[in-house]
């Protein structure tokens, strides 16, 4: 049967069903329906009918899917010249919204004006060098050097923000996805049955295609689905901009965390020295009044002295004897947040006592200069990421206004017989540009861009903001620094003042030109001294560490140009 035949035949049957319909006849009987194999070899007909042109109306009529084998040729070439512009599109495609720029700021050119009276050559800094990477090595402790080790390879916080840069690192690649072709696989079997009691024709993506009514067929597919978006507008350019510069901040959070555990590290352990030298400073003194309350006791008891004198002298004694178990105290709760912050357990770990003075140190603190805090400070770096990571997001809220144009296909093997599945006559394929054209949606394209503006100013505010507090805290710690020198001076006087205080009140006391209530009150001032001389050269210390922290610490240069290109 050729085309012509073909068409003739459908269209005396499409006359015949219409009539039965105006009179009132069921559509179909047995005389009236095609089987399944002669409605394929009328497939075939009707395809060779369109193909000499002359069987397109009766295509239109029916509404009937057209077989895709006479045109493969013409579609491949489709295809390559489609992919063809999608690729160049994609290569001169604009990009929306604001490229990011360093925002202006002051920036003081150096930190001598903000030492106390704008005075610097009294600090032991150095401007003219930068932190190194291991700094806390310039305090020359070994035993501080291996905590500090210990703390980095086992600390949980640590573990868990390296976690979050590798999930924003993923974050990153995915974001850049969409760039390139996404191809799925599909396999289905279906099995049909087509009612009995229908009118309409089959639409053109039905499978049921010709099948007669009350027919049942099967339906095997096995087909590769292909979705390309070509990115004219940078909505997808700006979004991996904006997930590359949200990466880099959380690599910026990993070194603040690094850098406040080594600083936490650091003033844990000047902190448990201080109480370790308080400590002995106590049971010295305390064996000193044990000493006085004998001498005290046994002249009592020969008459020589009152015992008023042996109840003051047994209560200054109880009362450095109780300050004793509280230090205690205070030590063992400092060694516990040594050993968690080391990673161990409470009570884990043998710290043997060593006072303070053995740990002194007077290193130069290299603290650059102020426009290298900029790039130094991990959360400096950090809100300027998350600010260039909200302006991208500018861009790609803009490119939500415009057409989606991208190029889908599919192509695969489809048939009714299951040992016709992967024959080269089962073959089907389809593909060709689409283009999506927002024209309202109630108002979220506009509130997606005015949120986007507002958290990119938010953030622009927390960056200045942070700035001003990075400058507020160095210059704190200049000037805590610049007034520990001048108050340890002092306190060393003070210390060695109490201690001739508290001998002459003894050898006045023994000659009884002073009661022993002097000699308590010299006691009483020499504890306290020495104890407020040990605090100072411990905040002297930690004022140190924070100051390096205050700067950034130290990081390696292939560390800075890395972190710096990623972004």
């Amino acid at each position: 049967m050729n085309g012509r035949e073909c068409s003739k035949k459908f269209v005396q049957q499409g006359r015949e069903l219409l009539a039965r319909s105006r009179r009132g006849c069921p559509l179909f009987d047995a005389r009236s329906v095609l089987s399944v194999r002669e409605h394929g070899n009328m497939a075939t007909c009707l395809h060779e009918a369109f193909r000499q042109r002359q069987g397109a109306p009766l295509a239109a009529f029916f509404n009937i899917p057209l077989l895709i084998n006479a045109y493969l040729s013409k579609l491949m070439k489709f295809a390559f010249l489609t992919s063809g512009l999608g690729f160049i599109f994609l290569m001169t495609g604009c990009l929306l919204g604001p490229d990011y720029h360093t925002p202006d700021l002051e920036v003081p050119k150096d930190w001598g004006g903000m030492s106390l009276a704008g005075d610097s050559t009294h600090l032991t800094v150095s401007m003219d060098k930068v932190p190194e990477v291991s700094w806390w090595e310039g305090f020359q402790n070994d035993e501080l050097n291996q905590l500090i080790a210990q703390a980095l390879e086992r600390n949980h916080n640590v573990r868990e923000a390296s976690y979050r840069v590798l999930e924003g690192r993923a974050l990153a690649l995915a974001a850049g996805a969409g760039l390139y072709p996404q191809a799925d696989f599909e396999g289905a079997y279906t099995r049909f049955r087509r009612s009995e009691n229908i009118l309409a024709a089959p639409t053109g993506a039905s499978p049921e295609g010709f099948a007669p009514p009350g027919s049942s067929f099967d339906l095997w597919t096995a087909s590769i689905d292909l979705r390309w978006e070509l990115d004219m507008w940078g909505r997808i350019r700006r979004n991996m901009e904006a997930a590359s510069a949200e990466a880099v901040a959380l690599e910026m959070d990993r070194r603040g965390v690094i850098l406040a555990l080594i600083s936490d590290v650091g003033q844990a352990y000047f902190r448990l020295r201080e109480l370790d030298e308080q400590i002995e400073i106590a049971e010295k003194n305390l064996a000193l009044q044990k000493d006085s309350l004998s001498i005290i006791s046994h002249q009592a008891q020969a008459g020589l002295v009152s015992d008023l004198d042996v109840k003051r002298a047994e209560v200054l004694t109880f009362q450095t004897a109780a300050l004793i178990p509280d230090l205690h105290r205070q030590r063992a709760a400092q060694q516990h947040q040594l050993e968690i912050l080391t990673g161990y357990n409470p009570n884990t770990r043998a710290l043997a006592a060593k006072p303070l003075r053995k740990v002194i140190v007077q290193p130069i603190i290299p603290v650059g200069l102020p426009s290298d805090l900029l790039q130094r400070r991990p959360d400096i770096v950090e809100v300027e990421e998350t600010l260039k990571a909200a302006n991208a997001r500018i861009g790609e809220a803009r490119a939500y206004f415009f057409p989606t144009i991208a190029i889908t296909g599919t192509g695969g093997f489809r048939t009714s017989e299951f040992d016709q599945w992967f024959k080269w006559a089962s073959r089907g394929f389809s593909i060709g540009p689409s283009i999506t054209l927002p024209i309202f949606e109630g108002y979220t394209n506009v509130a997606r861009l005015e949120i986007a503006e507002s958290r990119y100013h938010q953030m622009l505010e927390q960056y200045r903001q942070t700035i001003l507090n990075a400058f507020r805290e160095v210059a704190d710690l200049l000037v805590a620094l610049q007034t520990r020198g001048e108050q340890l001076a002092s306190q060393h006087q003070e210390v060695q003042a109490a201690e001739e205080a508290r001998e002459l009140a003894d050898i006045r006391y023994r000659k009884g030109l002073v009661t022993y209530l002097d000699v308590l009150d010299a006691e009483r001032t020499v504890l306290r001294a020495e104890l407020t001389l040990v605090q100072t050269e411990r905040a002297r210390l930690t004022d140190m560490v924070a100051l390096f922290k205050a700067v950034g610490g130290g990081w390696a240069n292939e560390q800075q140009l890395e972190t710096r290109s990623e972004g």
